[in-house]
């Protein structure tokens, strides 16, 4: 609605694609470039978005008077007239709601326009039948969006192939094996804008938007856990190929089986796997688990350590891979059992810069928190990108 001095306000009964909210495609691009790069004077947005300074200049006013930006302390200028930069309302504007959904828990969390965390919550889930989690994910987001005015978008990621950010077309991790309409049926209980994607590639849409991979214009991601999955950004966009499956079918060979067929990366690296081979290897006993590998890792037990190491290098082939056919700035890992990955010292690193060509070797290696804050985070960056008319 539009209030007596021009501000927008939107709530969960207006039930609209937010995008319109904001205008034409030059509001857009303008609010987008401030949204993502921080505050910056009108004659750099001229030059950056290739746009006139009339058009600027009028785009801003409006942005400005729908509250949707706010001008700072001019700054002085050596050359020509001093500089009033713009950046974005965030304190006052919208909130956006991600849900992270695990085949135990969804991990909701609240956020700001730039993907600050105002609040979170951990719900157990009890199935994964499609209602069953349809109903967890709508319940959740009618409270928080009832405790926070203004929530105008929710995105919800999970292990699975999404189509379009609309259709999850199969989940293993949840046992879904036919197409399920997720976002449209939780915008009929929510009357909310909702968006869907791969929990990976949430999750890089959130470090490429606002987290640490800002600094780069390509990076991998490599997480390893109850699935494993390596996704890219590469020229400034997050690829998700032509099925919507790279990086998330743990198919990359990493060696090969005694047969001489491949040996893909998740037949090592997923939790499962790797805790069959410690029962037939005789590091763990029936029914030990998760825990007691770490206790043995932690006592330095020589057997639980040689399967610290093969997980570190297998890993670290399938980012070598990437990075063979990319040539990205940084890799970034995560994931359940990265402790286990550490528990191997440096033999990540170093089988990743030795399968690598020389020049390469400088790439950047970090590491992500052990907890779902990115994930959450990165399935509200999703339904941000959509409020603001970013390309998926």
């Amino acid at each position: 609605m539009q209030g007596d001095k021009g501000a927008v306000t939107v709530t969960a009964a207006d039930g609209a694609r937010a995008e319109r909210d904001l205008g034409s495609e030059s509001m857009r691009a303008v609010y987008r470039d401030l949204l993502r790069f921080g505050p910056r004077s009108r004659s750099e947005l001229t030059a950056r978005l290739g746009l006139s300074a009339p058009t600027v200049t009028r785009v801003t006013r409006e942005l400005i008077e729908a509250g949707r930006l706010h001008p700072l302390e001019v700054l002085a200028s050596t050359k020509g007239r001093p500089q009033e930069p713009l950046d974005i309302e965030e304190n006052d504007g919208p909130r956006f709601i991600g849900v992270k959904v695990t085949a135990e828990e969804i991990h909701a969390v609240v956020t700001t326009v730039r993907g600050n965390a105002l609040e979170e919550l951990t719900l157990p889930l009890r199935g994964t039948a499609p209602e069953v989690v349809l109903e967890a994910v709508s319940t959740l987001a009618l409270t928080l969006a009832e405790a926070h005015p203004h929530v105008v978008g929710v995105g919800v990621s999970l292990g699975g192939r999404v189509d379009s950010r609309r259709t999850v077309v199969g989940s293993t991790l949840l046992g879904w094996t036919r197409p399920q309409e997720i976002a449209a049926r939780l915008e009929e209980r929510t009357r909310l804008p909702v968006v869907v994607e791969n929990d990976l590639l949430a999750m890089i849409a959130g470090l490429h938007w606002f987290g640490l991979g800002r600094a780069y214009r390509s990076f991998a991601v490599l997480t390893v856990g109850a699935g494993v999955a390596l996704g890219t950004v590469f020229d400034d966009r997050v690829i998700t190929g032509r099925t919507h499956l790279a990086g998330i079918t743990e198919a990359m060979p990493v060696g090969a089986r005694p047969d001489g067929t491949p040996l893909p990366v998740g037949e090592v690296a997923r939790t499962e796997n790797l805790l069959r081979r410690a029962r037939e290897d005789g590091v763990l006993a029936d029914g030990e688990g998760l825990p007691r590998l770490r206790e043995l890792l932690a006592a330095e037990d020589p057997a639980a350590c040689r399967i610290a190491g093969d997980l570190a290098r297998a890993l670290a082939r399938a980012a070598a891979a990437v990075v063979a056919l990319l040539d990205p700035e940084a890799v970034v890992v995560g994931g359940e059992t990265l402790d286990v990955v550490r528990a191997a010292g440096g033999t990540f690193e170093d089988t990743l810069r030795g399968a690598v060509a020389p020049a390469q070797r400088d790439l950047v290696v970090r590491e992500l928190g052990g907890d779902f804050d990115e994930w959450a985070r990165g399935a509200a960056v999703i339904a941000i990108q959509d409020f603001v008319g970013a390309p998926a």
